[in-house]
């Protein structure tokens, strides 16, 4: 697979201007990728009980607003998500239940109050196919950069046994894309071990920041709409995205 473009590939330099923050895309039925992280990356979550509230609130979050988690890597100080992206509505209202029913959750625990979350999580939009099993091996690489296991599939606040392995989870559904790779769950699995393995440079595998600060990550195709239209408002929708499965 051809590296995915950085955005300053695809637009002509331009003078370094302070400007606010770009608004989100929002493309319904999109594949997106949610990073949340703790007020002033303080670490929050050292027990297996603190991991097990963060999950019982994702259950719930998808239990009230019929939202789909495709993957999930929960780290100390901050949380990954991929989600589809509501046909109907976006992102932004489930995720703020989520962020601020967490944080009441641990402060009424520890009697403490103050800002939990830093005040706004991230969102990048992400191509489907070969761009989405990146995501996904992105996600399960978090806990093996930071040192905590040397294989993903042993971390168990990650969704990566139900990948890797084909361990339950009744939290995520599997991507699209995924499910793509073969109508046989054992060779599905076998084909993401396999794209979970080590790169034979280490270099490859270190983070790549792209996934948490663009606004989409994709082909050039795909990404052009998103960087070439600068003035777009941000209650302006852009158009739906196919999630049937490639044959």
């Amino acid at each position: 697979m051809k590296p995915y473009p950085r955005v300053e590939d695809l637009v002509p330099p331009a003078l370094r201007v302070r400007m606010p923050r770009a608004p989100r895309v929002v493309a319904p039925g999109g594949t997106v990728h949610v990073v949340a992280r703790c007020n002033n990356r303080e670490f929050y979550f050292t027990t297996a009980e603190d991991f097990d509230v963060l999950l019982a609130h994702l259950r719930e979050l998808i239990r009230t607003y019929a939202v789909t988690v495709y993957a999930y890597t929960l780290m100390s100080n901050h949380a990954h998500l991929l989600m589809q992206a509501p046909t109907h509505d976006t992102l932004g209202r489930p995720l703020r239940w989520f962020l601020t029913e967490t944080a009441r959750a641990f402060h009424k625990a520890r009697g403490r109050r103050g800002h939990f979350w830093e005040r706004c999580y991230r969102s990048c939009l992400v191509e489907e196919d070969t761009y989405a099993l990146a995501a996904l091996r992105f996600l399960d690489w978090n806990a093996v950069r930071a040192g905590l296991v040397k294989d993903p599939t042993t971390y168990p606040w990650s969704s990566c046994a139900a990948y890797a392995l084909g361990a339950p989870n009744w939290v995520i559904t599997l991507h699209p894309s995924y499910l793509a790779l073969s109508p046989y769950a054992k060779v599905r699995q076998r084909q993401y071990r396999t794209r979970l393995a080590p790169r034979a440079d280490p270099q490859a595998d270190a983070r790549d920041a792209r996934w948490t600060t663009q606004r989409a990550v994709g082909s050039p195709a795909f990404m052009a709409p998103y960087v070439s239209r600068r003035g777009r408002r941000r209650s302006e929708t852009l158009p739906s995205h196919n999630h049937e499965v490639p044959s």
